[in-house]
């Protein structure tokens, strides 16, 4: 048994608007897809790794937002999403939710129930079927389990541990460290957060986050896992996320390869999205705190 299961996480977001690395859609009179071609290096260049480094063992994202709201279940990319499907791979749902002033439309839940049953029967419409969810830049709110489990989605990939911006709606407990089952009320969601060291909340030092980490920050990160793995005495589960516009580039990608060539000969081992959810839904709820009032992305799986 490995002491780290990774589900590896690739977004595959077209370019923001703001550009420099910062996710923003929000609704614009540009009426514009993504550069299609663009679009496609990334795609293609995620596709050859996922089938050639995991096996199929990937999770890929499918971006809808206010600037961007059906454009990648349209035109080339049903065909390139079932190609995923058909390496293994399973695809999230990443509505990137954006307002004009860069909150978040994540704060309104009627909105996100719209958005993420529009999408679903869109892709369902077109042969694409969604395992999980990442929501945009680490935004949550306390519906969405139930939203999730409503509509079919039972993996979630949006957590951060101890990453806090509330303009943007990410307030996340450091419990979310530990991924979980939440069996309440009819609700059945897998949370499995992003590989964090325990010791901050910069995306920068303290996560596993490929493209603004370099090989020897991963490395760190992922030591402190497995340091955490040992003294749980019980493998962990965690996400590895990269993005499109990193596995293009041929620093960035060959780091996404050393990384994930250092999990497999250090205690790691990846794992798809549908092994991860039966490995934790074998175990009860752990009932450790998560009817603490202050874990605010909880409370309504009580």
């Amino acid at each position: 048994m490995s002491e780290i299961d990774v589900v590896w996480l690739i977004d595959l977001d077209p370019p923001s608007d703001v550009g420099g690395g910062k996710g923003f859609y929000p609704a614009s009179s540009r009426t514009d897809p993504p550069d299609e071609t663009l679009m496609r290096k990334r795609c293609d260049a995620a596709l050859e790794l996922v089938t050639s480094l995991a096996g199929g063992k990937a999770v890929v994202t499918v971006h809808t937002s206010p600037r961007h709201r059906t454009a990648l279940l349209e035109g080339i990319y049903p065909e390139i999403w079932s190609q995923f499907l058909a390496s293994g791979a399973a695809l999230a749902l990443h509505p990137h939710e954006e307002r004009e002033d860069r909150s978040t439309l994540y704060d309104d839940p009627a909105h996100m129930a719209d958005v993420i049953t529009r999408t679903i029967a869109l892709g369902r419409a077109r042969g694409i079927t969604f395992e999980t969810f990442r929501s945009g830049t680490f935004s949550f709110n306390p519906a969405l389990p139930r939203i999730l489990a409503d509509a079919g989605i039972h993996i979630d990939l949006s957590a951060a541990p101890t990453l806090r911006d509330p303009h943007r709606s990410i307030d996340w407990p450091a419990k979310s460290a530990e991924p979980d089952v939440f069996r309440r009320d009819g609700i059945d969601v897998v949370e499995i957060p992003i590989g964090w060291d325990g010791s901050g909340s910069s995306v920068d030092e303290n996560y596993l986050f490929s493209e603004r980490m370099d090989l020897k920050g991963l490395i760190r990160v992922w030591d402190a896992l497995r340091a955490r793995a040992a003294t749980a005495g019980a493998p962990l589960l965690v996400n590895y996320l990269c993005h499109g516009f990193g596995l293009v580039d041929p620093a960035w990608r060959r780091q996404a390869s050393d990384f994930i060539a250092h999990i497999g000969s250090h205690g790691g081992r990846l794992v798809g999205a549908d092994a991860a959810r039966r490995r934790l839904e074998q175990k009860p709820p752990r009932g450790n705190g998560h009817d603490d009032s202050g874990d605010r992305t909880r409370v309504v799986l009580r």
